[in-house]
Parts: structure tokens; sequence; C-alpha cells
């Protein structure tokens, strides 16, 4: 009997201390990797200079996707879409250039966003990226927050 306890006690040890070993290096696997812009992800817009935004009846939610390898940005500012070209400097450093987009005539609510929201994205400089937020910096300081859209949302 004391032999059938101690051969199960030993079981028990080896077998916790197997699956201690395999969590701790997925774990650390997880935790050092580090968040990548994917061209797939839409970033919706949740507040400005620490602002929360508020969307009107009917307005499209500001957004913003990055493509890295394309060397592209795009989005929805709340009344017309918008691109350009998107440089990441290292470090959490970026420039956005070549600023472009539609031209869509709107309600007066609705340019508000997009003029705050242009003149804001325009002088980013950096950001800080995170497994569901976005942040847009100037000089170190955020100007602007997203939020990831969630797939169910992006499908609605």
């Amino acid at each position: 009997m004391l032999r059938f306890v101690i051969r199960n006690a030993k079981f028990l040890i080896v077998t916790v201390l197997l699956m201690a070993c395999g969590c701790k290096s997925h774990k650390t696997a997880v935790v050092n990797a580090a968040p990548e812009f994917n061209p797939e992800e839409t970033w919706v817009l949740v507040s400005m200079r620490g602002k929360e935004v508020f969307y009107q009846e009917g307005q499209s939610k500001a957004t913003l996707q990055v493509n890295p390898e394309a060397g592209t940005f795009s989005g929805v500012n709340g009344c017309n879409r918008y691109f350009g070209t998107f440089k990441d400097l290292g470090n959490g450093k970026m420039a956005l250039s070549d600023f472009n987009g539609t031209k869509m005539a709107c309600p007066e609510a609705f340019r508000k966003l997009e003029s705050s929201f242009m003149q804001l994205i325009r002088k980013c400089d950096g950001y800080r990226l995170e497994a569901y937020s976005l942040e847009l910096l100037q000089e170190d300081k955020v100007v602007l927050t997203f939020e990831k859209l969630e797939e169910k949302e992006n499908n609605q």
C-alpha cells in the first residue's frame, strides 16, 4: 500500500512540474510578444486630447487602419475617408504624410469632428500600441486614443 501511495505521489509531482514548466514557457512567449500593426485591424477613435468622443446619430465612427508593409494608413474621419503614407521610424516613432481623402458634404456637427481629428492626426509623430488600444502621440503626449474594433462590430 505504501509503495502504491509513493508511486502515485511521484507521478503527481512529475505531472505538476511538467505542467508548470509548459505553462510558464507559454506565458513568457505571450508576455514578451510586442504588438504589431495588423493591416486587417480597424481602430475606432474614442478620445481626442483626453476627452471622450461622442458620435452624432447617423455619423460614421472615426477609424484608422495601418498597413506598415505597404507603408499606408487609411480610415474614416467621421465624415470622409482619408488615407496617406505611413512610415514606422522605430521605438514608437512614426511619420504620417501625403494626406488625401474624399470631400463629401456632411452636416456641420460631423465636420467639427472631422476638422479636429484631421488637425490632430497630422501632428502625430509617435504611437503606443497594445493588444486592444492604440494611442497616437505628439511629442510623447497622447492626442488620439483608439480601441480595436471587434470582429463582430466590423461585420455589422
